[in-house]
């Protein structure tokens, strides 16, 4: 029902018309709700990432100084990045200084982790 067009809240009323009442559907208001943003989330999975790495990929391609790193955990999940374009080198060849963003900092297994870039 969703590839078709039809919202949500749509669907679960045309569910609710289709079975009879709301208690022969199965399943609460808010259950299809979450399955319907799932639903939606799923094709997103993974591109995150990808979508910075190629980012980084095409930077390179842009710049010959450009330098990129990219580690993952066990998981295969990006743990850390570390980027240099030609700039960055200049900077640093004239400055000697390095500015990092600790995006683990006062954080714990409950935090998420989050660095807004402006």
């Amino acid at each position: 029902m969703q590839e078709s067009g039809l919202r949500p809240m749509e669907s679960y009323r045309y569910m609710i018309t289709e079975a009879g009442g709301e208690d022969c559907i199965g399943h609460t208001i808010r259950d299809h709700l979450n399955y319907c943003n799932r639903l939606k989330m799923k094709p997103i999975e993974g591109g995150d990432a990808q979508a910075v790495i190629d980012k980084l990929y095409q930077n390179m391609s842009d710049d010959l100084e450009f330098f990129f790193r990219v580690r993952v955990d066990g998981y295969g999940r990006v743990s850390s990045i570390f980027w240099r374009d030609s700039m960055m080198k200049e900077d640093y060849n004239i400055y000697g200084d390095v500015t990092i963003f600790d995006t683990t900092y006062r954080t714990n297994r409950y935090n998420l982790i989050c660095a807004p870039f402006t």
